[in-house]
């Protein structure tokens, strides 16, 4: 992959990182700050390729002062999700719904009170990462996907319900995220079933919010015990289903038509 191309792409990335930023902060709309970090995990994800392929971690370094805004923006993010979850579930508690929306208005006005210093890291870090790309040999991309989906394939195998499949999640979104940019690596070499990666990450993504949630609603304040076991059939429900469709991952991660 030449460097002009990812030179290309991180611009592409850093416009809606900046643009969703600069909205959150002017509007505080909860859809321009999930975009923001979405638009951060896909230049994360593209990063995580490159400095795998090239044997190095500088433009991992380069990026790491994002975090901290990126965590900060997971905080509010995260009161938000609370709220709908409540909200879902029809669990109605004052006291929680409350402290809620505190946590929120008190971190959109921190976030805001860092705006100008959170814009000059962003900066700072388009810059370095920049200044960092270099060309990147087809043959090692192919060999990240290749070496990424075995590694996935043999957690599989025997799949544990704990934290270790939400970073099979992880991983499983960062070869989906990069798949466009990486096409042409890819073409007549390995094949991607993007489509199959997708349904099985949401999948995992919704059986490790089922978890979440229990985890949440089982304070005694809440008193949702009915709600709680209705939550747990879902992710028994789930979890078969992630069972069925992890079965001959590598096969069905690189076969050319889509699974059904």
């Amino acid at each position: 992959m030449k460097r002009k191309i990812e030179k290309n792409y991180v611009n592409e990335l850093w416009e809606s990182i900046n643009s969703n930023f600069e909205a959150f902060v002017d509007t505080g709309s909860q859809e321009n700050l999930h975009q923001f970090r979405v638009y951060v995990k896909k230049l994360r994800a593209f990063i995580v390729l490159l400095d795998d392929a090239l044997k190095q971690d500088k433009l991992a370094r380069a990026f790491k002062p994002i975090k901290k805004i990126f965590k900060h923006a997971g905080k509010i993010r995260e009161a938000y999700i609370n709220l709908q979850m409540s909200s879902h579930y029809d669990l109605k508690n004052e006291e929680f719904v409350q402290q809620q929306v505190n946590e929120i208005e008190r971190e959109v006005i921190n976030f805001r009170l860092n705006a100008k210093k959170y814009q000059k890291i962003l900066k700072q870090v388009y810059e370095c990462i920049g200044e960092e790309l270099e060309e990147t040999r087809n043959d090692r991309i192919n060999d990240f996907y290749h070496h990424q989906l075995t590694h996935i394939a043999s957690t599989l195998e025997k799949i544990e319900f704990t934290e270790v499949l939400h970073d099979c999640r992880k991983q499983i979104k960062t070869l989906v995220y990069n798949r466009k940019i990486v096409g042409k690596a890819l073409d007549g070499k390995l094949n991607f079933n993007a489509e199959y990666l997708d349904q099985l990450q949401e999948h995992i993504g919704n059986w490790h919010d089922t978890v979440v949630a229990i985890q949440l609603f089982s304070a005694p304040a809440f008193n949702g015990q009915p709600v709680i076991a209705k939550i747990k059939r879902q992710s028994t429900r789930l979890r078969k289903s992630i069972n069925e469709l992890s079965k001959d991952f590598f096969v069905r991660a690189t076969f050319k038509e889509s699974a059904k």
